[in-house]
């Protein structure tokens, strides 16, 4: 962003090691000096009296730039520090990315490819004196363009993990509005059951679904869930499990506050519905993450030819576009049109 700062602190740097040499020699010389004169006629030694008065002048001077470039490297060091929560930003988002290879495979990304997309956020931000605006400018634009180049090069069917790892990790970060609830958030990544117990709704509801539940009630916030499904509500229960689109529908009893609590609705979600949870988890994506729906319909209301257009301004000479064909898409009409 602003590669003079770095520059200007390496030579305040050089210019306070060259300062700490001059006034090491200056001393070295005043004591070779005061050695080797007669102690009988040293006030009458011109020079070494003309050295005396150098080297205090010197070390007067040298003493005021000292200060001054105390205070510039305050200054520097402020700014820097400004910078800090987008450095802190392309850092999340490189070993973010690099993290699909696990996913599949082709998925891999170098850190050249990723600097490359860096500078062009940094290029397209909207400019402004304010360093804090600035950084705000920065982070929201380096984050669009990096999950936008890596969102194309995704299968269809990862792009909701792509989207729920960047939220997962900004909530994570305290980056959102809700809070970070290490206890809920495993039970949505790892759904722990219960062993061994008895399901007492088993004429509709799955054995594997109750054990859900049950450790679902061993959650802070959820502790009377179980027994509310058990015996106070079980039909009306029943009518929300039955549901078609059961994200969209407020639970019984007071269970539905859930509905202003999206991130626990996604937990009963994930005991109940497992199949309606990606689902609701993209609404709660468009939702929790600042410019959401950005995100999540990233693309889906451009055509190829818009998206390839905008591809190209991405590429370069040495940066070819790869086409992953599948049956039925042929892009060869709209490459053609773009080379006329």
């Amino acid at each position: 962003e602003k590669p003079e700062l770095e520059q200007k602190k390496q030579e305040l740097v050089r210019q306070q090691n060259d300062f700490m040499v001059t006034l090491s020699q200056l001393e070295a010389d005043l004591l070779s000096q005061l050695s080797e004169a007669d102690p009988a006629t040293i006030l009458d030694n011109i020079p070494l009296i003309e050295g005396l008065e150098k080297t205090k002048a010197t070390s007067k001077e040298i003493g005021e730039q000292v200060k001054l470039a105390q205070v510039t490297e305050v200054e520097i060091n402020t700014s820097r520090e400004l910078y800090r929560p987008v450095a802190a930003e392309g850092s999340m988002l490189f070993f973010l990315i690099i993290q699909l290879c696990f996913i599949e495979h082709m998925y891999q990304y170098s850190l050249d490819s990723f600097v490359s997309f860096l500078y062009k956020a940094i290029d397209r931000t909207e400019a402004t004196e304010d360093l804090e605006e600035r950084t705000k400018r920065l982070i929201v634009m380096i984050r669009m363009t990096i999950f936008r180049w890596v969102n194309r090069g995704l299968f269809e069917r990862h792009k909701l993990i792509l989207c729920s790892m960047l939220t997962f990790k900004l909530l994570q970060k305290g980056a959102l509005s809700e809070e970070f609830n290490a206890p809920h958030f495993n039970f949505l990544l790892r759904a722990p059951m219960a062993v061994g117990a008895e399901n007492p709704l088993a004429d509709w509801l799955p054995s594997k679904n109750w054990n859900l539940v049950l450790k679902l009630s061993d959650l802070e916030g959820f502790d009377n869930f179980s027994s509310n499904m058990e015996k106070d509500a079980p039909t009306r229960f029943k009518e929300w499990f039955n549901e078609v689109a059961p994200e969209a529908v407020k639970l019984p009893l007071d269970w539905k506050r859930l509905d202003s609590q999206p991130f626990q609705k996604l937990l009963v979600l994930r005991a109940l519905r497992p199949d309606r949870c990606c689902s609701a988890m993209a609404d709660w994506i468009r939702h929790a993450l600042p410019n959401g729906r950005d995100y999540m319909d990233c693309d889906g209301s451009s055509s190829f030819a818009v998206i390839l257009e905008n591809s190209f301004e991405d590429s370069t000479t040495t940066t070819p576009i790869f086409f992953i064909l599948s049956p039925g898409a042929d892009p060869v009409k709209e490459v053609e049109a773009m080379g006329r």
